[in-house]
């Protein structure tokens, strides 16, 4: 009896113990992002003639002690992106020569991120201006308020599917998500004003306005393990900007 007795009890621990585990790294996909989107003006244009438009973007993380590898953002139907038309500054031009390095013209917006970095979650900020990299490309270029660090990220700019038309992917490098042997970060949030006209290019348009009268937009953040957070996975959401025909 007292056998039974102590096995029951270690098993019972053992679960006491998973449990406590789970309720201090819960799985990633309980936790939603969140997105904000908004495109002005909301009178959307048609395919015949697009309307040169403003979109801005705020994405946020709320499983920070888990690091992000890939954001990826998905945008409306109804609103384009192309870089067609445009100077271009690639993130390699950026990363080498800095914002000097690029052409005027090429400049397509600016906003902020935030991150956290180590056990402490200690934050550091950025700042985040937006560049057209490519036909099929927009860099956010990211830098550290107070600090050194200095990186431009590269977002292609594909087909989505779905309900939904194109996407960014955003792809966070290693030295970003492990800047020390051990040390772990996690983006908090991004946020971006994206708008850039040249001549009869834009670089964000509006082609139209569902009967919904809301441009849908969705974020996915994936997760890379680290030492508080073992798991992988991702995490995604949406949300909606009015707009009127």
């Amino acid at each position: 009896m007292r056998k039974l007795f102590a096995a029951a009890l270690v098993a019972v621990m053992s679960l006491a113990l998973a449990a406590v585990a789970l309720a201090q790294n819960p799985d990633p996909s309980t936790t939603a992002p969140t997105v904000t989107v908004s495109i002005s003006p909301a009178n959307a244009g048609t395919k015949a003639k697009p309307k040169p438009s403003t979109l801005k973007l705020f994405v946020k993380n709320n499983r920070t002690d888990a690091t992000v590898s890939t954001i990826t953002i998905f945008l409306p139907k109804d609103v384009k992106l192309s870089g067609k038309g445009f100077p271009f500054c690639t993130a390699a031009t950026l990363n080498s020569k800095g914002k000097t390095g690029c052409k005027a013209g090429s400049k397509a917006g600016s906003g902020t991120a935030n991150a956290v970095v180590g056990p402490g979650r200690a934050p550091i900020k950025f700042t985040n201006d937006v560049y057209v990299g490519g036909p099929n490309t927009i860099v956010f270029y990211v830098q550290q308020v107070g600090g050194t660090v200095r990186k431009a990220l590269n977002a292609p700019i594909t087909r989505a599917g779905g309900k939904f038309g194109q996407k960014l992917t955003v792809k966070i490098d290693p030295d970003l998500q492990q800047p020390a042997p051990s040390v772990f970060s996690s983006l908090v949030d991004l946020k971006a004003t994206v708008k850039a006209t040249r001549g009869s290019s834009s670089l964000v348009a509006t082609t139209g306005c569902p009967a919904s009268r809301k441009h849908s937009a969705g974020v996915k953040f994936a997760f890379n393990p680290n030492a508080t957070f073992p798991a992988t996975g991702s995490v995604t959401n949406s949300g909606a900007a009015p707009c009127s025909r």
